[in-house]
């Protein structure tokens, strides 16, 4: 009888440590926060593009020229050209694509 209590109390023991642990840290505690990109070509054509603030980096499928980036706030983000163009677009800022060009990836920090 005194064998099964003390089992019954260990196991207890050990099961209650093991639901207190605490989970290990991932990268996707909560979710990034993203911000709205626009990529503007002649004759106005745009598109809209969202990008997480965390670094990691987003291709980018739309094959318009782009002339300016518009960076609606949020983060400092990153693009490069099809032809090898590097763009930083501060918080906020609009900058022109020199020489125009289909971006092909971006990332935002």
């Amino acid at each position: 009888m005194k064998t099964t209590f003390a089992l019954s109390a260990a196991l207890a023991l050990m099961t209650s440590m093991v639901s207190a642990a605490p989970n290990p840290p991932t990268a996707e505690l909560s979710p990034p926060y993203q911000i709205a990109v626009n990529f503007i070509g002649a004759a106005n054509a745009q598109f809209t593009q969202y990008f997480n603030t965390n670094g990691f980096g987003s291709t980018i499928y739309n094959n318009l020229s782009v002339s300016k980036i518009y960076n609606t706030g949020g983060a400092t983000c990153y693009f490069y050209g099809i032809d090898g163009s590097f763009t930083v677009v501060g918080s906020g800022a609009t900058v022109d694509v020199g020489p125009p060009q289909t971006q092909v990836y971006g990332f935002c920090n």
